[in-house]
């Protein structure tokens, strides 16, 4: 049994089902409204007649002429001078017929003149010889006709006949096919506009929907959903006015209880965005990628995207991370390279005296080798007794060790001094962060000595209560006053493009702790940096001792 998670296609897009739903439902409202209209019409139309027959005809009943054929009583006949008088306003008031009838109900006048002298035909004549105005509609010699009725009075009032004017329904049929077909071009024209306006809402429909059918809407909404709960990524998005329209579980798991910092659907969310602060623009239509910002009170590392929809900003999609956990891999990684560049230069160093040692051993002069190294040695113990000892942090002293191995050979003097003792510290985070720091100000540093005669960098440590001082100053060639309020920011070198990243990290780590940072300067004088930055031992000991700066063997 084969089944089918989605349900199949239909064979016909939903923007022309529409059109054509859409143009139906106006055809059909517009056949119905002819169908009422028209017997409206004819209503219409028979009601104007029997009123005017009835007004014709009561007219004739109070005319001279009339009246005095019926009080002659003269016998009916066809070429009677009532009977020409009639047939005369028959053709002038453009009805059928004009019969006017004794009190026996015998014709004195006729359009076909055979008939007069005979007995009026259709039976509905009888409230007219009683004295009544009236119109009806019956079968005569002419046909089916609408006929009004007036009775004539003689000077005392008796009656003394009945006056007939009628039209028939076929002389009225012209009158109806052009009204109804006046009525039928209107309804084609709104029915045209209808089909008109059926294109215009396919087309409206596709263009909304991105040309998309509802399967591939329920396909899609099915997909973000999964999409959204497998990103590990908060994801919020906004509509223009900056109102929450969604936030992922990931996003709820990271800011820990949306609702307690107000980031709720529906509500404005409240983010340092491009062009925010302002009432009418909220949004900005330029993307940021790995910027930092504040959502629901924490800093974030996050992406700001936004969204457009024919050429109008309709919204915008907030991706964010812990910034902590990125900070603390770049640290480590950065504090790795550092660490790795380092030791690299030490290998180097001691690939050269092993060079100098395999030469020696080759010439057979064994005085000169152990005098060698034994020089070695003590110089070795002595460069690297001090850092090891003060600096009880393995990693941080290896660090420097292998920094002054690169010093070396690059033929600048690195002087290490440890005013206190430095303990392991707690966290392997903050050693990283500090190999970053060293690092990337030891790498400007020495850029900075190039040309110079005595090249000469000095490192002063400190721990004091739980904050580690440190002091880097080189004899290098300075920075110009103008360019220290930015030498910090990113992209800011004077080493040429792709550069002014070492000293922007430097300053992001140590905000990112609060500590501090101070840079003194002059041009052809050197640079001194002096960094305070949060420093916990890995045990009350070590950090007592390194406290009063003594070592713990002392």
């Amino acid at each position: 049994m084969n089944e089918h998670p989605w349900p199949r296609k239909s064979p016909v897009r939903l923007n022309t089902l529409a059109a054509l739903l859409a143009f139906i439902t106006i055809m059909a409202s517009l056949i119905v409204a002819y169908a009422v209209f028209g017997d409206q019409l004819w209503r219409g139309i028979t009601r104007v007649q029997q009123d005017r027959v009835v007004n014709v005809a009561t007219t004739l009943a109070n005319s001279r002429e009339v009246i005095e054929a019926l009080e002659q009583n003269v016998p009916p006949m066809p070429d009677s001078d009532i009977e020409q008088r009639m047939e005369s306003l028959r053709a002038l008031l453009n009805v059928n017929f004009i019969v006017i009838i004794n009190p026996q109900s015998i014709r004195l006048t006729h359009p076909n003149r055979q008939w007069i002298g005979h007995h009026f035909r259709g039976g509905d004549e009888g409230p007219a010889l009683e004295g009544k105005r009236y119109a009806s509609l019956a079968l005569g010699t002419l046909g089916t006709s609408i006929r009004g009725f007036a009775p004539v009075r003689d000077s005392k009032g008796h009656i003394i006949g009945a006056v007939s004017v009628g039209v028939t329904l076929s002389h009225l049929a012209p009158l109806r096919a052009a009204s109804l077909k006046r009525l039928l071009f209107l309804f084609l024209a709104i029915l045209l506009i209808g089909g008109l306006g059926s294109a215009w809402l396919a087309r409206t429909i596709r263009r909304r929907l991105m040309g998309m059918e509802p399967d591939d809407i329920a396909r899609l909404v099915a997909e973000r959903r999964v999409t959204l709960d497998a990103i590990h990524e908060g994801v919020i998005a906004v509509d223009a006015g900056a109102r929450v329209t969604l936030i992922n579980p990931a996003a709820r798991l990271l800011l820990g209880d949306p609702e307690a910092h107000d980031i709720v659907p529906g509500k404005r969310l409240e983010v340092l965005l491009p062009g925010g602060g302002s009432a009418g623009q909220a949004l900005g239509d330029r993307a940021m990628i790995n910027r930092r910002m504040q959502v629901g009170g924490r800093a974030f590392l996050g992406n700001y995207q936004p969204m457009m929809a024919d050429g109008q900003l309709v919204g915008a999609v907030v991706t964010f991370r812990d910034s902590r956990e990125m900070q603390a891999l770049a640290e480590e990684l950065t504090g790795v390279r550092r660490y790795a560049e380092a030791l690299r230069a030490t290998t180097h160093e001691f690939k050269n005296k092993l060079h100098v040692i395999l030469g020696l051993a080759q010439l057979e002069d064994l005085p000169a080798l152990r005098r060698y190294l034994r020089e070695l040695v003590d110089y070795r113990h002595a460069v690297s007794a001090s850092i090891v000892e003060r600096v009880r942090e393995p990693v941080l002293a290896g660090f420097l060790i292998g920094k002054q191995s690169e010093a070396r050979e690059k033929g600048i003097t690195l002087s290490i001094e440890a005013e206190t003792a430095i303990p392991a510290a707690c966290d392997g985070a903050t050693v990283h962060a500090l190999v970053s720091i060293i690092g990337n100000l030891l790498e400007n540093a020495f850029e900075a000595l190039d040309g110079r005669d005595d090249p000469h960098v000095a490192i002063h440590m400190a721990l004091e209560s739980r904050m580690l001082s440190l002091q880097i100053q080189d004899n290098g060639t300075g920075i110009e006053p103008d360019r220290q309020d930015h030498i910090f920011e990113h992209g800011i070198s004077s080493k040429g493009e792709q550069r002014g990243l070492g000293l922007y990290l430097v300053r992001e780590q140590i905000d990112a702790v609060e500590g501090t940072l101070s840079l003194y300067s002059s041009p052809g004088q050197g640079t001194l940096i002096e960094i305070s930055y949060p420093y916990r031992p890995a045990n009350t000991r070590g950090h007592d001792n390194a406290t009063v700066g003594q070592s713990p063997d002392e």
